[in-house]
């Protein structure tokens, strides 16, 4: 992919409404005029164009990969999202569209941030503050994407500049030891940048520490993991919800809500809503598909009196995962409900797990009983760290289901082909998940214009 491709393209995109503001169409050439990044107002359309790249990946693109392949969820729905099936059995190729849409948009967002960025420094802002919470914003998706894509295809290309036009990606793919670095740099600036308080769909410090969290637990540097989840735990700046109260529209913004991606429906008649709601929900009237269905085993895994439960409904035995609002349109894409990122719920969880790894099994399990509790479950009764690392895996199935976590907490745990395999195995499959299938192939199309290595067994 070379980088005048990715400006020339991301230039002439209509960017549309994103977060709070309807951006301006942005200059139709991939060669800016000279003073276009001369405003404020400007950088801030870009800013705004960043976090639309989000929304795109998080409409369900991210959901689907992190569900689908996993044993939470199956597509259910006839001749619905033939595109995604290949995700259901590990057959997905170079050529799939998911594969190539979030490498698109992923490197779009980054585009954008990077653009911004690069201009900022040079641009008279109202205020010192808001420009550094901006610089901070973009760091964080900066870091948040290329942790996403690293987990997704590996080594990928990393473009931390636009200065040259002539750049291209050739066939460069960097080592994932040395983006793992610029992950941890920009969220650590994020974290120093960032404000504490919360703004709606856009992160703040504790976000910052919770992505970076992920990220040293995906390394399986669970010291420095527990070190930034305590300080988000210690911070009493968040606590979990009554289940009832969690989910839905007018629930968004809630006391469990660390960093969310915002949506909204039905905005004088133009919508930005995102699908995971027909995804997943049972269909009927009010836009509700039912492409996506819960697994049966999972289901059985809820005990007698498991308030989560509730979000679950049946239908001729069909499970469908009922977290989100019905569109107001009885459009299939207009969800309105802002999507989850990280919630508190994650963060226990996360805490627990790494509390756990350290040999502190015992603290781990007052952070998973929290958990339970607020479910309507007893405390657990896993005391050795094996048992404990157990329980906390199946409570972030139940706890997560339908949020896009169960695979990528499958792959950083390694336990991916173990679990799979004997899911297949169980429900009589002649399915066999081969290791190379833990990471996606490079998109075709970047592989015939860059030359880039593809990922092995593509």
């Amino acid at each position: 992919m070379k980088f005048n491709r990715i400006v020339l393209y991301s230039f002439t995109l209509l960017i549309g409404i994103a977060c709070e503001n309807e951006l301006e169409q942005l200059p139709e050439t991939g060669i800016l005029a000279e003073n276009y990044y001369s405003t404020q107002e400007n950088v801030e359309s870009t800013v705004t164009a960043t976090y639309n790249e989000l929304q795109a990946l998080y409409d369900y693109y991210m959901i689907l990969w992190g569900e689908i392949p996993s044993d939470n969820a199956y597509i259910q729905a006839p001749n619905s999202n033939g595109g995604a099936r290949p995700l259901e059995d590990f057959s997905w190729t170079s050529t799939s569209g998911f594969v190539g849409s979030i490498w698109e948009n992923s490197y779009e967002g980054i585009f954008y941030a990077n653009t911004v960025l690069s201009v900022i420094d040079d641009v008279l802002y109202d205020s010192e503050s808001l420009k550094n919470i901006r610089i901070g914003e973009m760091k964080f998706i900066r870091g948040f994407l290329y942790d996403n894509l690293t987990t997704i295809y590996g080594d990928v290309p990393l473009v931390l500049t636009i200065d040259d036009p002539t750049y291209a990606f050739d066939d460069a793919r960097t080592p994932k030891t040395e983006i793992y670095a610029q992950i941890e740099a920009d969220l650590l600036d994020a974290i120093e940048l960032l404000p504490s308080s919360n703004s709606a769909g856009r992160p703040n410090t504790y976000a910052a520490r919770a992505i970076l969290a992920k990220h040293y637990m995906k390394t399986r540097d669970f010291d420095k993991a527990e070190a930034q989840l305590q300080i988000i735990v210690s911070s009493g700046k968040y606590s979990l919800v009554d289940i009832d109260a969690l989910f839905g529209v007018e629930n968004e913004g809630n006391d469990e809500d660390v960093f969310s991606i915002q949506y909204a429906s039905n905005l004088d008649g133009m919508s930005e809503g995102s699908e995971y709601y027909y995804m997943f929900t049972q269909p009927d009237d009010q836009g509700g598909l039912g492409a996506m269905a819960m697994e049966s085993s999972l289901y059985e895994l809820y005990a007698v009196g498991d308030l989560r439960k509730g979000l679950v409904t049946e239908s001729s035995n069909v499970y469908y995962i009922n977290k989100w609002t019905p569109s107001p349109n009885n459009s299939t894409d207009d969800g309105g409900d802002n999507h989850f990122v990280v919630r508190y719920a994650d963060v226990l969880l996360l805490y627990a797990e790494c509390l756990n790894e350290n040999n502190k099994t015992a603290a781990a399990a007052t952070y998973l009983n929290m958990v339970r509790n607020r479910a309507n479950l007893d405390d657990t009764t896993a005391s050795s760290q094996s048992d404990m690392r157990s329980a906390i895996a199946k409570e972030r199935r139940l706890e997560l289901a339908g949020e896009g976590h169960r695979w990528f907490d499958l792959l950083r745990t390694g336990k991916a082909l173990e679990t799979m395999n004997a899911f297949f195995q169980n429900d009589g499959s002649k399915i066999t998940v081969e290791a190379y299938r833990l990471l996606s192939p490079l998109p075709q199309a970047e592989v015939d214009i860059t030359k880039m290595e593809q990922n092995p067994g593509y």
